[in-house]
């Protein structure tokens, strides 16, 4: 199954770590981790558009829809 995020991009579920609020990324800790993704990261252009941020095991993906909706999006598809 897949996940989609926004702006026409899927992510496979079982990739997946977490889905996170852009918000805690004011947090140093978070800043410091999303920042270890130099290589990797996938930023969207508009970051004010951004709401959320998906962690996988290689990428990091910024999407504009909530993460509350994201995670709803998951557990549609376990079901």
């Amino acid at each position: 199954m897949f996940l989609h995020i926004g702006n026409s991009r899927v992510i496979p579920l079982e990739e997946i770590v977490g889905i996170f609020d852009l918000e805690l990324q004011r947090n140093p800790v978070t800043l410091q981790f999303l920042e270890s993704f130099p290589a990797e990261k996938e930023i969207q252009d508009n970051r004010e558009a951004n709401n959320s941020f998906i962690v996988t095991r290689k990428k990091v993906f910024y999407s504009p829809i909530s993460p509350l909706t994201l995670q709803r999006r998951v557990k549609k598809n376990q079901i």
